[in-house]
């Protein structure tokens, strides 16, 4: 995927530029936050807990 170049927004509409890129930071947010949740799909296959989650009980 190849970001949008800035030459095809139309720079001449207010605040145009900065909905462009509120638009691909949310894009790029939902990647990631997908990409997190295929992580943990893995990780609990391995049967691995993400230290976030360790018990401190146990350390």
């Amino acid at each position: 995927m190849s970001p949008t170049p800035t030459s095809t927004v139309d720079a001449s509409e207010p605040g145009q530029l900065l909905n462009d890129l509120e638009r691909r930071q949310d894009d790029v947010l939902a990647q990631l936050d997908a990409l997190d949740a295929q992580l943990t799909e893995v990780l609990k296959g391995l049967g691995v807990t993400p230290e976030d989650e360790i018990d401190p009980d146990l350390v």
